[in-house]
């Protein structure tokens, strides 16, 4: 199994101690760790060790006296020698630990030419018995991540009771003598990884053979054959939503994963001639037996068609269960499309938004904070919770929510601060939101903050992209040469275009110019 820190050290008591503590330190924080004490080195142990610093994105080394000297001998078989050059080879993240008082090497030429980089690269000077300021100091180094599981993160085979590897062997016997469930059995073994890691080509070799006995187990070994030439995974093969779409037309019988999907790609004629109604018809058939990720396909089939009402009466039902449909739901009738004639509820709208977001559903908090934003029919504006619900979407990285805050602080709807206003307009702009980079266009030209090279930057990119304020931002920067050089065409240039596309101030500048001879 891979891992993400491997532990270099040399087994001389010393070492192999801290290794023991350190390793388990990582591990009780989530991290993963290969360490290997208890391994016998012999047989494939070279190709062991390579896979393993071959598979981690940090190399930590040990480094004890023994294991200096150990990098300095001649010895024909050196484990840590050859680790630590795998590690380079592959480009790791090589960390050395310096342990009770060990230093690199003062003379680089002592060592072998080849390890001669191991002495320059930063090394940490860690007490055998350390505390925590050096060990978190090196988790901030790491590129590995904690992941927050605490110990379990790499257990693949703690259960008493169930062996995979055995289990597999034992049914590839009975696979091999012609047992159809066994055969089953053996792909989904090599389709999932349950024992030995994920394997595909042998998955659709067991899938096939089931498939061609066309007896009871085939339509399931029909839906991972489905599966398989959706994706593009399908060993030797060229990708194909038409055998997908067949496969899946033979499991759906006695498959409702497969029965969904025949319905899917009917929805948008993958693999398959488009028919509204006979789509529906498949649908309406099944739907009491679907999950509610495959009534969800229904609803967007619905909706994508305009027929809304059709969908929310499907979503209502799994509301309180699939925060998605009430997210739908509110979207709805923040549209206004489920009255005749249309008409926003925000009412309805705030009720299952908030079942949603209630739920988890973190897009569900943008859409709150411009209902109480911008409000329509009886629905109070309050700023206030508009601003609560902004953040919550800000902080899980909406660009929307983002530029709203930047927004609301410049204009200080709850709070007036030129500040967050930036920092919330740069967070948006970074993931490419064109108003925000309009605002800040503006914004870094203010006297208290200015900065002519960003305004010119943030300028060029919504004009770039096709914003007509900013184009004339833009020819103003040109004009008067803030924050580039000055350029009387190219400004020239953008109040032109941006008058042609809406936006008269710039024919102002235009005349000006005129007037001036420029």
């Amino acid at each position: 199994m891979k891992k993400d820190i491997f532990i270099s050290y040399r087994n001389d008591g010393i070492g192999n101690n801290f290794a023991t503590r350190i390793t388990n330190d990582l591990k009780q924080l989530g991290y993963s760790v290969y360490f290997n004490p208890e391994e016998a080195r012999s047989g494939d142990f070279p190709k062991r060790l390579e896979r393993a610093i071959t598979a981690c994105k940090d190399f930590i080394c040990i480094v004890t006296e023994g294991y200096i000297l150990n990098l300095i001998s001649n010895s024909n078989i050196c484990w840590i020698r050859e680790e630590l050059l795998c590690a380079k080879r592959n480009g790791k993240n090589i960390i050395p630990l310096l342990i009770n008082g060990t230093s690199m090497p003062s003379d680089v030429s002592a060592l072998p030419e080849n390890l001669q980089f191991f002495p320059k690269i930063d090394a940490f000077v860690f007490p055998e018995q350390y505390i925590n300021s050096p060990f978190n100091l090196l988790c901030k180094i790491l590129l590995s991540k904690n992941d927050g599981t605490n110990g379990f993160r790499d257990v693949d085979k703690s259960s008493k009771l169930f062996d995979p590897d055995q289990s597999l062997e034992d049914v590839l016997e009975k696979a091999n003598n012609g047992d159809e469930k066994a055969m089953l059995c053996a792909g989904i073994y090599y389709y999932y990884g349950i024992s030995g890691g994920k394997d595909e080509r042998k998955a659709a070799l067991w899938f096939k053979k089931v498939s061609d006995l066309n007896g009871e187990c085939a339509p399931t070994a029909d839906k991972f054959i489905a599966r398989m030439y959706y994706s593009g995974s399908m060993p030797r093969e060229e990708q194909s939503y038409v055998k997908s779409y067949e496969y899946h037309v033979k499991s759906s019988v006695g498959d409702l994963y497969s029965a969904g999907q025949v319905g899917f790609m009917r929805s948008i004629g993958s693999g398959c001639q488009f028919d509204y109604k006979k789509t529906e018809d498949f649908f309406l058939e099944i739907l009491e037996l679907l999950d509610n990720p495959r009534k969800d396909t229904l609803c967007r089939f619905y909706m994508s068609h305009g027929e809304f009402k059709k969908a929310a009466d499907i979503y209502v039902g799994m509301a309180e269960s699939y925060p998605e449909a009430a997210y739908q739901l509110g979207l709805l009738h923040k549209c206004g499309v489920l009255n005749e004639p249309f008409m926003p509820d925000y009412s309805k709208a705030a009720f299952y938004l908030q079942m949603a977001l209630d739920n988890g559903y973190i897009k569900a908090a943008y859409e709150l904070g411009t209902l109480y934003f911008n409000p329509t029919g009886n629905f109070k504006k309050d700023f206030q919770k508009s601003n609560k619900y902004y953040h919550i979407a800000a902080e899980n990285g909406d660009s929307d929510a983002q530029y709203m805050l930047g927004y609301m602080y410049y204009y200080g709807h709850i709070e007036k601060s030129i500040h967050k206003s930036l920092k919330y307009h740069e967070m948006a702009a970074v993931q490419g939101h064109v108003l925000s980079a309009a605002h800040l266009a503006i914004l870094y030209q203010i006297s208290e903050i200015h900065n002519y090279e960003k305004a010119f930057y943030f300028a060029k990119y919504a004009a770039d992209r096709g914003d007509a304020p900013s184009e004339f931002v833009l020819g103003t920067l040109y004009l008067s040469g803030r924050g580039c050089v000055p350029d009387e065409d190219k400004a020239y240039l953008c109040f032109k275009h941006a008058a042609e596309n809406g936006a008269p101030e710039a024919k102002l500048l235009l005349m000006q110019m005129e007037e001036l001879g420029i």
